[in-house]
C-alpha cells in the first residue's frame, strides 16, 4: 500500500535514511515538490555514487516513456541503489512521445528495491484514476499531494514554517512577510536567503524594521499598521496611512490592502462565535498569535459579528469593483478612501 502522504513525515523518513521505491509528488505548489526533490538528491546517493546511477530525465523532452521503465530497471553501479528523476511529467508532450503515462504501469506494478524513482509533476494534480499510478499505490510508492494553502491555513502554517529557517521573526516581521508576500513559498525563500546575507555575523533576529527595509514598505505606514488602526477605529490614524499609501501605490497595491482588511474582518466574526474567547482561546481556535488575540478583543467590542459579516460583503464588493466586474472602477485612492470610510461606520 501506499506510505504516509504527509509532507513532514516523508522528509523525517528520508533524512533518516528509509527511502520509498517509488515517489510521486505533484499538485499546486510547487515548493514542497522542489524540497522534497532537492533532500532526495541530498540522500539517496553520496557524491561519488552519483557519477553512475543518477538519472534525470524531463518530461518536455521524452519521446518513449518505455526508455524510462528501462532506465529503472537497470541495477545500480558500485552503489546499493540508483535514483532516477523523472521531472515535471505535466510537460509531457503524449502526442509527441506517442505513450501515454500508463507505460509506466510496466514498472510501478513490479519496482526493484535498488531502485529509487522520483516523478514529479508541477502546477497539476494527476488523475488519481490512471492505471499505472493505482499499481504505485499498491507497491509502496509514497503520493504526495503538494497542495496550495488558504490565507487562513498559511497564517497558521508560517510561524512554525519560519523557525526551520534558523532565524527567528518578531510577531511584527511575520505579519509583514503574511501582508506582503503571502503564501508565494518559493518567492518567500528567496526573500529570507538575500536577507540572511544581509544579516551581521552570529545575528539571527529579523526585526519589522529589516523585513520593511527588504521588501520596500514603510514600518510605521504599512497593511499592518492600518489594520491596527482600523480595529480601533483611529480615523485619524487610517488617514494619514492612506495618504502615505496614494503617495507609493507601488509598494501599496489596493489588492493586498484589501486581502489583509478581508482576513481581519473574518478574524474578528470568527472570534465572535469562539466558544472560548479568552486571549489563549481565540489563540487557540482562531489560529492568532498574541498580538493579533490581544488586538482582538478590543475590536470585538467595537465590531459585532453582524458588522464584521457585512464588512466583509463590502470588501468583496469593492474587489470586483476594482477588477472591473461590477461597473467602472474608482482610482485606487478614492477607492481606499471610500472603503475605510464605510468599515468604521
Amino acid at each position: 500500500m501506499a506510505k504516509s502522504a504527509d509532507y513532514q513525515s516523508i522528509r523525517t523518513d528520508i533524512e533518516h535514511g528509509i527511502f520509498a521505491p517509488i515517489y510521486i509528488l505533484h499538485g499546486d505548489e510547487s515548493f514542497f515538490i522542489d524540497q522534497l526533490t532537492d533532500l532526495l538528491l541530498d540522500k539517496v546517493l553520496t557524491d561519488e555514487e552519483k557519477d553512475f546511477n543518477l538519472t534525470q530525465m524531463y518530461g518536455a523532452d521524452i519521446l518513449n516513456l518505455g526508455d524510462v521503465v528501462t532506465t529503472c530497471r537497470r541495477y545500480p553501479m558500485m552503489a546499493e541503489r540508483q535514483l532516477v528523476l523523472l521531472r515535471e511529467v505535466q510537460a509531457l508532450d503524449q502526442r509527441k512521445s506517442l505513450t501515454s503515462l500508463d507505460v509506466l504501469e510496466a514498472y510501478t506494478s513490479h519496482p526493484l528495491v535498488s531502485t529509487v524513482f522520483v516523478i514529479t509533476c508541477k502546477s497539476k494534480k494527476l488523475d488519481a484514476r490512471q492505471r499505472w499510478l493505482k499499481q504505485a499505490a499498491e507497491n509502496g510508492a509514497v503520493i504526495f499531494e503538494s497542495k496550495r494553502m488558504r490565507d487562513y491555513e498559511f497564517v497558521k502554517f508560517l510561524p512554525g514554517f519560519l523557525k526551520t529557517t534558523g532565524l527567528s521573526f518578531d510577531e511584527k516581521a511575520i505579519q509583514m512577510i503574511n501582508d506582503y508576500i503571502g503564501a508565494d513559498l518559493s518567492r518567500m525563500m528567496a526573500e529570507i536567503d538575500k536577507l540572511r546575507l544581509n544579516l551581521k555575523d552570529g545575528n539571527t533576529k529579523v526585526t519589522a524594521e529589516m523585513i520593511a527595509n527588504h521588501i520596500g514598505v514603510s514600518k510605521d505606514f504599512n497593511s499592518f499598521e492600518l489594520v491596527s488602526a482600523v480595529a480601533q477605529r483611529d480615523f485619524r490614524k487610517c488617514e494619514i496611512i492612506r495618504r502615505y499609501f496614494a503617495q507609493n501605490p507601488k509598494s501599496n497595491p489596493i489588492q493586498v490592502t484589501m486581502s489583509v482588511l478581508f482576513n481581519f474582518f473574518s478574524n474578528v466574526m470568527l472570534s465572535h462565535y469562539a466558544q472560548d474567547k479568552s486571549l489563549n482561546g481565540l489563540m487557540r481556535e482562531v489560529g492568532l498569535n498574541f498580538p493579533q488575540a490581544k488586538e482582538m478583543t478590543s475590536a470585538m467590542k467595537i465590531y459585532s459579528a453582524t458588522k464584521a459579516m457585512n464588512n466583509i460583503a463590502i470588501i468583496r464588493e469593492f474587489d470586483a469593483r476594482q477588477k472591473g466586474a461590477r461597473g467602472a472602477n474608482l482610482p485606487d485612492d478614492e477607492a481606499l478612501q471610500e472603503l475605510l470610510y464605510r468599515l468604521m461606520h
